[in-house]
């Protein structure tokens, strides 16, 4: 059985980890405030759908990817009927050195997310499989081929 919580009470104990965890899909300061907000008043829209089967965290996350996914899509959507191509902007420079930074930006949105989740908020692979919706053995096959990829790149 688990224990109802308020919004106040759920806004004040995971705001910022839903904010830190937008923050690594989209990637903008701004939209990941605002995804904060809508997830909360998503969470009060659909509070009665809560059943219960995994933490009031993983299900806020949950709602958090699919909420900054939508946004990104949308965004994306916005930016080709601009004409505005934000990767023809990014140009790198060879003879720096290569740095963690560097190879991070090299992974794609799916595999940053996965290693956020795993390396900066330290969540389990079970909570990962959970705010993913995916089995937890595609959870640990993916960590092992993006922790390969950051290697390769860094070699």
């Amino acid at each position: 059985m688990f224990v109802k919580k308020s919004v106040l009470e759920l806004f004040d104990a995971l705001s910022e980890e839903v904010f830190n965890y937008a923050l690594s899909i989209l990637k903008d300061y701004d939209d990941a405030k605002d995804a904060v907000q809508e997830v909360f008043i998503q969470h009060m829209r659909r509070e009665n759908t809560f059943r219960g089967d995994s933490s009031y965290k993983t299900w806020l996350l949950a709602i958090t990817r699919n909420y900054c996914y939508r946004k990104a899509a949308n965004k994306s959507k916005m930016l080709k009927r601009v004409g505005t191509n934000p990767a023809a902007a990014y140009e790198m420079n060879m003879e720096a050195s290569i740095t963690l930074n560097d190879a991070l930006e090299e992974l794609t949105n799916e595999e940053y997310e996965i290693i956020y989740l795993r390396e900066y908020a330290g969540y389990s692979y079970q909570e990962m499989a959970e705010i993913l919706e995916i089995s937890l053995d595609n959870v640990k096959i993916k960590i092992f081929r993006i922790r390969q990829k950051l290697r390769n790149y860094l070699k």
